[in-house]
């Protein structure tokens, strides 16, 4: 900056020159210039203009979104930056919620978009099982992000309602389809939360993207990839079935299902779970008191120490539970926990497909 932006500085006037830019890279606009002042009431300002062109929004975001799961705190301060997107990512198992409705009808974070996990997915000759919310075609989730106003350079805050404990499905499929990883992060705490601390929310009726309304045959300006670290039945038959395989399978389903002592909730599944598979129930990893969070690293370290699995094994770690969805709480949770994400992966199928299978091998 030139030296009628900001005065010229001495070594004692480093520091708050520091806390200044500390202040601008998070983002802050609550007024027109930043300003730090030096031991001796010399003052150096940065102007807003500058602050304008040498620090760009997504410049500020970065600062404040930090790591794959990011606090209500550091949400807020990035709410309203330019290359910042919310997510509202709910889904529920029990019937008498529905992420989509709740949030065509509000509150929702301001100006956040629904992602669907149910709807852009793969169906029809892309999915003769029928299984439920598959991984998507790259066409059709490309569709969906340009719906969504949402391009590869976005960093995307995915959250959930209150109690909603599934989030890190829509999470973790953003990056399967190819959005940067260090674009990608899931709040700490629910919409709850956030209205409770300020957060700015939208009351007003809205309609979700839905994937019968997109045109496939477009060009998309979103660049997506066929959904990486997802293996098939095929795959995980494989592992299974040899006696020195490269991968474990790690199963997020509660112990009474992973032991056939509890029904499965989708009816016609054997119970039980596959040879030689671990159990870390997905709920060891959230906190009891609010499952929109992560418990803390070394709760997870033992949760999974407590299911047999060492998370530092140079074996490939892949992930099942019912449906595809808590699959991705115990990935999520391994990365949390240090290991690479590139040695983890996620049984789309899972249980709604190997337990309604007649021949799959099954320990119940």
């Amino acid at each position: 900056a030139s030296a009628e932006t900001m005065t010229m500085y001495s070594p004692q006037k480093v520091s708050p020159l520091i806390t200044t830019m500390s202040i601008l890279l998070s983002g802050s606009r609550s007024s027109a210039a930043a300003f730090a002042t030096g031991s001796k009431g010399h003052t150096v300002a940065f102007s807003s203009a500058i602050r304008a062109r040498c620090f760009t929004s997504s410049t500020s975001a970065l600062f404040a979104l930090q790591g794959n799961l990011v606090s209500v705190a550091d949400c807020l301060a990035s709410h309203g930056d330019n290359g910042v997107k919310f997510i509202d990512g709910s889904w529920h198992l029990a019937a008498d919620r529905d992420g989509r409705a709740e949030f065509e009808a509000g509150p929702r974070i301001a100006g956040a978009k629904f992602f669907d996990i149910d709807d852009i997915s793969s169906k029809g000759e892309l999915n003769k099982k029928g299984l439920p919310h598959m991984m998507p075609p790259p066409k059709l989730f490309a569709a969906a992000m340009d719906a969504l106003d949402i391009s590869n350079s976005d960093h995307l805050v995915v959250y959930g309602t209150d109690g909603c404990m599934f989030t890190a499905r829509a999470y973790y499929s953003l990056r399967a389809m190819g959005h940067s990883s260090d674009h990608v992060h899931l709040m700490q705490g629910s919409l709850k939360e956030w209205h409770e601390n300020g957060g700015e929310i939208d009351t007003e009726p809205a309609k979700a993207v839905s994937a019968d309304e997109l045109d496939l045959s477009k060009e998309t300006k979103y660049k997506a990839q066929d959904p990486a670290n997802i293996v098939d039945m095929k795959a995980v038959l494989k592992v299974v079935n040899e006696d020195e395989a490269d991968s474990i399978v790690v199963d997020a389903r509660g112990a009474a299902r992973f032991h056939a002592e509890a029904p499965e909730p989708r009816e016609g599944m054997r119970g039980g779970h596959m040879p030689g598979s671990f159990n870390v129930p997905f709920t060891e990893l959230l906190d009891p008191d609010d499952p929109t969070k992560f418990k803390d690293v070394d709760s997870l370290k033992e949760a999974f120490a407590k299911g047999g699995v060492d998370i530092n094994t140079e074996k490939k770690i892949i992930c099942s539970c019912g449906s595809g969805v808590t699959a991705c709480v115990v990935a999520t949770a391994l990365e949390q926990c240090g290991r690479d994400a590139a040695g983890t992966y996620i049984y789309d199928g899972s249980w709604s497909e190997w337990g309604s299978e007649k021949d799959t091998p099954i320990v119940s």
